[in-house]
């Protein structure tokens, strides 16, 4: 018959290995969901790219139209000023400088359009850029995981694309919530085995010891109890 302090000793072994699990698992959790979050975003920003880039087209457009309108408005005014000026009224020859500071500002407005236009599609395009490479890096990332102990038989590997990485990710998810549910479960047997395990060994009322030192306390009062 086994004594109490093999039960024990074997007791925290057993522990000692659910502890370990339950950490790796925890981690793997942390990792998927943060390679689930990331593919999420990459795939929303990939799956609205077509209509950012028929936005900005559409924006570059009329910001080229409003700048060529605004240049032969400013070139009509200042014709007028002239004109104004070499042979009109004073009343006039103010107008006419209103209107053309007016078409000077329009002008401006319309350069920094185009400006703004310009920079916000170089923008995009780099952004583009760097999600598909972050896309490629997540795919990676998520073969790796793929092939892990406590995954690869349990789920099939991701297919190319981040939609399949995405379902690949929801899957594993699932997967690692049952065996986080399972190693916290056999903890909580060991511990109460540990609590029974003491009780029976010193005749005290059951109190949740837990696994982890539980030898060392038998003998503690094993020792006391001899001494």
């Amino acid at each position: 018959m086994e004594s109490p302090l093999s039960i024990a000793e074997d007791l925290e072994r057993r522990d000692e290995r659910a502890a370990a699990a339950l950490l790796e698992v925890e981690r793997l959790q942390a990792e998927v969901d943060e390679l689930r979050a990331h593919a999420s975003a990459a795939a929303a920003f990939l799956r609205e790219l077509p209509a950012a880039h028929a936005a900005l087209a559409a924006e570059e457009q009329a910001a080229a139209a409003e700048h060529e309108r605004a240049a032969d408005a400013r070139q009509a005014a200042e014709e007028q000023l002239a004109r104004a000026e070499e042979r009109g009224s004073e009343s006039a020859r103010l107008e006419a400088a209103r209107a053309a500071q007016h078409a000077r500002d329009a002008f401006e407005d319309a350069v920094l359009r185009v400006a703004r236009a310009g920079r916000e599609r170089a923008q995009l395009d780099q952004e583009a850029v760097e999600r598909g490479a972050e896309a490629e890096r997540l795919e990676r990332r998520g073969a790796e995981l793929s092939v892990h102990p406590r995954l690869e038989h349990e789920v099939a590997a991701p297919a190319t694309g981040l939609h399949s990485l995405l379902d690949w990710a929801s899957r594993a998810r699932g997967e690692l919530i049952l065996s986080h549910a399972a190693l916290a479960a056999e903890r909580d047997t060991l511990a109460r085995e540990a609590t029974e395990l003491v009780a029976s060994v010193l005749g005290e009322p059951l109190v949740s010891a837990g696994a982890a030192g539980v030898r060392e306390r038998l003998e503690r009062a094993l020792r006391s109890d001899s001494a």
